[in-house]
């Protein structure tokens, strides 16, 4: 017997394994309570009958000109004849899961892997360090907010009126050196794949007033310079 003549379909049943799970692999966000949409590419022929599954169960059947909708689907889901667009409205967390759709009889390939989350509330900045100022030498802080069926989440930092800091999977950020003294205010922001929301600033407890903030510290040393090239070109006014 040939050692070869049996790994044929096996490595034809991988390969076929693999591609479906690829094409499933970036999934789709949709906000609670709001609808779940899922619109397959479009048919190159005119479509006649459309069946979507929700995790291998029925969600709608379209056959013969006859429409069913079946299970917790039924009395607010549509289901669009002439592309497939399947619409579930008021979508719950228990609507994620993964969805495939036959098309004129014919298993599409698409894996629709939906994800229904809620939108992020407006975070706070927290001191998580007992004891946290000046003379600080680290502290911590927290942007707490509500994650519980928000996830995934992102979280990134601001630093007075400066830019957003990048994003991190981390809630936390640690200061424990001397810039950060210089800094007066923080404000965090929260983000998932469907709203983002900003805290209000928080006054950094570490806050020095003896040391000067990095635009504070440019214009000191700005000053001089500015001074010395006006001189030079005869442009200072006396007074």
């Amino acid at each position: 017997m040939d050692g070869h003549s049996s790994s044929g379909p096996v490595t034809v049943l991988l390969l076929a394994a693999l591609t479906s799970s690829a094409l499933g692999q970036s999934p789709l966000y949709f906000e609670e309570g709001k609808p779940l949409v899922l619109t397959p590419p479009k048919h190159k022929d005119v479509i006649t009958s459309v069946v979507w599954t929700h995790n291998t169960s029925l969600v709608v059947e379209w056959r013969n000109n006859e429409l069913e909708f079946y299970r917790s689907f039924k009395g607010r889901t549509e289901l669009d004849q002439s592309t497939a667009q399947l619409t579930v409205h008021n979508a719950t967390q228990s609507d994620a899961g993964e969805y495939t759709v036959e098309i004129n009889n014919r298993q599409q390939s698409q894996v629709y892997t939906a994800k229904v989350i809620k939108r992020v509330t407006k975070p706070k900045v927290v001191v998580r360090t007992l004891t946290c100022g000046p003379t600080s030498s680290k502290c911590n802080f927290t942007c707490q907010g509500e994650s519980a069926g928000a996830q995934p989440l992102t979280y990134s930092w601001k630093k007075d009126s400066g830019e957003w800091e990048p994003e991190q999977q981390s809630m936390d950020l640690f200061f424990n050196d001397t810039k950060t003294k210089r800094v007066k205010q923080i404000s965090c922001r929260m983000k998932n794949p469907i709203s983002e929301e900003e805290s209000d600033p928080l006054y950094n407890p570490m806050y020095n007033k003896g040391l000067l903030s990095q635009g504070e510290l440019a214009a000191v040393i700005c000053s001089p310079i500015i001074v010395v090239v006006l001189a030079g070109l005869g442009l200072l006014i006396d007074p």
